[in-house]
């Protein structure tokens, strides 16, 4: 059996069976095995959905806490949602392609209706979950949304006084006839289709719209006390005063429906002379695109159905019945609600200071040059990284800053940070990213606000997005020296994404790794040599230890993968593992397919889309690919080779896919030091043993859920992060306050409250609380 080097005790008394297979085999029919064949690879989309649907199986597991729970359904929902937006306004420009067809070489056509049949069967689970099951059961816990049948005298004065004031007011009706034409359907907004008594002069039935105020909230509150949520939905609350709405005529109906649009978009590099132009005019223009899906609730007539969808121009493939509520992400209010009860919310946890930045007294620049720092977020607060800038920004030694933005977020005091130290005197240098996706109207106003405050803000490529997440610090010492000082990532710098999501951070003083990065800033800013010129032909910029997309990092993943292969004997196995959030790159598939045909064994730990198979005889079985779905969201890239014993680990910004190798900027770079390359073993470690939120995938693509085995204690990843972090971490005040951005300029240069310990938070334990009875 082969194992990672782990300082766990009896660690291979409960390693789970999946990595307890057979000897890797080393197979000698490989030849005869065309690695091209379609069969061998997984339709993207269709591994997509998979993914979404291990997210559903987390609101369906009733081990799960029932806000927890929630929490998943609002995630399953979002995502869907960019699917629809993103991947598949993606496979309908495709189908306009004679050719065009995916991996496992099924007609994109085909795809979409396997699609459209998944998507159906996850809309009838996560309903089914969410109305028979979790908010029947939150009711139980005094946390309920009422039916009008259920409203007290009371509840309903409430709600004639909310509409009257805060809701009708801001509503307008819409009649549809041959004067009012079909008016503009807004991406993701709800509508109430209203049907009327009577017909129209041209024999049509009388229809007019409602749009829901998106600024309203959809969760109105009727009762709020400390162990006691009721909420009405407004939606609901329209629909019972749509009489006042229409007085002159007879309303027989009104059912709710809404559209996504395809907000896709592709910026050709020959037609771009300003780029932040360009990004705002396409903000404006995707809001008109064509629609690609249309919800409606379950008892809408068929009549109308058919007229909206032909209004839109919606084939019956792109209508979607929903039972129940439409857009379940408007629940996420509930989210918030605070109790301290184990049926409800995981156990409250209060990201740590790490021990090496916990001093407030030792200048964080020397605690760098002393030794590299690794960062496991959101276990390791994000703090630690925010206390970095505004060091940087306060430190009269600094001379300048270079960061790159991907998604700062929304009240940011990355943000705050630079725009301190540029109004300072330093020079501060920004590359923001315009064209990361959903995320382009913040990163606008960001880019705005820091060149007020005298940043020089850069948006780097038409063509290339800049995804590296990195920082370069350049600091003035003794004798004039000029002392570098780097911040990496796998995550991007959002305070409010960095408590959700686990990622890698390292800082580090090391001279190779932070000239490398100087080099990349100025390859970055300087005059973009990739405007019409094919990449390959370029003269590749020179890095020393840092590998850069699109720079051949592909060959250089594979060229590693060949060398732990070459490496491999009975006597010494090659092992290789891989944490992503995606693998769909098809050269480091057959790399990797090359690897476990030689013997090399190898564990993917890849939260998302996976098209490789593993299991298959003669190719891949030497493979296992887990999924991990939890509490927080598996976000970091980890590259680990055995290399015979002596590890080479590498940590990125990079998926292994083609749009991350070829159309964007990233690094992956070294972890060198002793002690951090046995930290990120361990951490790998420990996801190769989860047997409680890991999900194994089978050759045909599906996923099993991991459990234990008989007389095999139960062991959870990221509860094992959360208990290392209580252990070795020095606590601190509550994140939100910790990371909040400070409002004065003088707050920059005080002890930062997080470091005095009368102010820290003290966890509370969740209780037990026995819920209401049924009467």
């Amino acid at each position: 059996m082969t194992k990672l080097i782990s300082s766990e005790k009896n660690i291979e008394k409960i390693l789970p069976h999946f990595i307890t297979h057979q000897t890797p085999k080393e197979f000698s029919v490989h030849k005869q095995i065309p690695l091209d064949d379609p069969d061998l690879y997984i339709n993207r989309e269709i591994s997509w959905l998979s993914f979404n649907e291990r997210v559903l199986t987390e609101a369906e597991n009733k081990t799960v806490p029932l806000l927890e729970r929630l929490k998943f359904c609002v995630i399953f929902s979002s995502n869907l949602d960019e699917f629809f937006m993103v991947r598949l306004s993606g496979l309908l420009r495709l189908v306009a392609q004679p050719s065009a067809h995916d991996y496992d070489d099924e007609e994109s056509e085909e795809t979409l209706d396997e699609v459209a049949i998944k998507v159906r069967g996850l809309l009838k689970r996560i309903s089914k979950c969410l109305h028979s099951q979790i908010l029947p059961e939150l009711a139980n816990y005094n946390i309920s949304i009422a039916e009008v049948t259920e409203l007290t005298r009371t509840e309903e004065e409430k709600l004639d006084s909310h509409f009257e004031s805060q809701v009708f007011p801001v509503l307008t009706p819409l009649a549809i006839d041959p004067a009012h034409p079909f008016p503009y359907l807004s991406n993701l907004s709800l509508y109430l289709a209203v049907t009327f008594e009577g017909i129209s002069e041209n024999g049509e039935p009388l229809l007019a719209l409602v749009e829901i105020p998106q600024k309203i909230s959809r969760l109105i509150p009727i009762s709020q006390k400390t162990y006691k949520h009721r909420y009405f939905l407004l939606d609901e609350l329209i629909k019972n005063y749509m009489p006042s709405l229409f007085p002159w005529t007879k309303v027989t109906g009104a059912y709710a429906f809404r559209v996504t649009r395809n907000l896709d978009y592709q910026l050709l590099d020959n037609e771009v002379k300003d780029l932040m132009k360009s990004i705002e005019f396409e903000l404006k223009d995707r809001e008109q695109k064509e629609v690609v899906r249309l919800e409606y609730e379950k008892n809408m007539p068929d009549w109308l159905r058919n007229k909206l969808a032909a209004v839109l121009d919606l084939d019956s493939s792109d209508l979607y019945e929903i039972e129940g509520m439409i857009n379940i992400r408007d629940l996420a209010p509930l989210l918030k609600i605070e109790r301290v009860d184990s049926h409800l919310k995981d156990a409250a946890f209060n990201p740590r200071l790490n021990l090496n930045l916990a001093d407030a007294n030792r200048d964080i620049f020397e605690i760098i040059r002393e030794r590299d720092i690794l960062l496991h977020h959101p276990y390791d607060s994000f703090a630690s990284v925010l206390d970095f800038l505004r060091s940087a920004a306060k430190d009269d030694k600094v001379l300048a800053i270079k960061q790159t933005l991907y998604r700062s977020g929304g009240d940011s005091p990355i943000i705050e940070a630079l725009s301190n130290a540029a109004e300072r005197g330093k020079q501060v240098t920004v590359v923001v990213e315009l064209k990361a996706r959903f995320d382009e109207a913040n990163n606008i106003e960001w880019a705005k606000k820091l060149e007020r405050a005298g940043a020089h803000v850069v948006f780097g490529f038409i063509d290339l997005k800049t995804h590296v997440k990195c920082t370069l610090v350049v600091r003035k010492e003794k004798n004039n020296y000029l002392q570098k000082y780097v911040h990496l990532s796998t995550g991007n710098y959002n305070s409010s994404t960095a408590k959700l999501y686990t990622d890698i951070g390292h800082l580090t003083s090391d001279p190779i790794i932070c000239d490398d990065i100087a080099n990349l800033f100025n390859f970055i800013t300087g005059f973009n040599i990739l405007r019409d010129q094919d990449i390959t032909s370029l003269k590749i910029p020179h890095f020393e230890k840092i590998k850069v997309a699109p720079f051949r990092l592909r060959e250089q993943i594979i060229q590693m993968i060949d060398t732990e292969k070459r490496k491999h004997s009975k006597e010494n196995p090659g092992h290789i593992i891989f944490k992503m959030n995606s693998l769909v790159d098809i050269k480091l598939c057959q790399a990797l397919y090359r690897a476990s045909q030689k013997g090399v064994k190898i564990d993917l730990i890849i939260r998302g889309v996976c098209i490789l198979k593993p299991d298959i005889i003669g190719v891949s079985e030497n493979i296992s690919v887990i999924s991990v779905i939890d509490r927080y969201l598996e976000h970091s890239r980890i590259y680990w080779f055995k290399n015979g014993g002596d590890p080479i680990i590498y940590c990125g910004s990079a998926d292994l896919m083609e749009r991350n190798l070829d159309r964007r900027i990233e690094v992956l770079w070294p972890i060198e030091a002793s002690e951090l390359k046995s930290k990120l073993t361990n951490i790998l470690n420990n996801y190769l043993l989860d047997n409680c939120k890991s999900h194994e995938m089978q050759c045909d693509g599906t996923y099993i859920r991991n459990q234990p085995l008989p007389n095999e204690k139960v062991f959870r990843c990221q509860d094992k992060f959360i208990e290392n972090a209580r252990r070795y971490g020095i606590k601190s005040i509550a994140y939100d306050l910790a990371i909040k951005p400070l409002l004065e300029k003088k707050d920059f240069d005080r002890i930062p409250e997080r470091f005095i310990p009368s102010l820290v938070v003290e966890e509370i334990k969740p209780k037990n609380i026995k819920k209401k009875k049924k009467k």
